[in-house]
């Protein structure tokens, strides 16, 4: 999925027939799974408007989990996680 949590055009073509899928396991920064992905601005403030793809703004994607894409956790301070 893309930064807004939207499936990428032709990826649910792919899925239905995938004969075989292979998952990259990715952590999030709480150590849940990550399954979503976060778009940070140059400051580091967490994007959820504008284009699909951002050419060349790899550095400014976060792989997260669920609940961190839904608070908008790409780059927690200290004390802004659980101990």
């Amino acid at each position: 999925t893309d930064f807004q949590g939207n499936l990428f055009e032709g990826s649910q073509q792919l899925l239905a027939w995938a004969d075989k899928l292979i998952e990259i396991k990715t952590i999030c920064h709480c150590g849940r799974k990550a399954t979503m992905v976060l778009r940070t601005d140059e400051v580091g403030n967490v994007v959820r408007e504008g284009e699909q793809v951002e050419i060349g703004g790899n550095d400014r994607y976060t792989s997260v989990c669920r609940k961190c894409f839904k608070e908008g956790m790409a780059n927690p301070q200290p004390g802004d996680l659980p101990l």
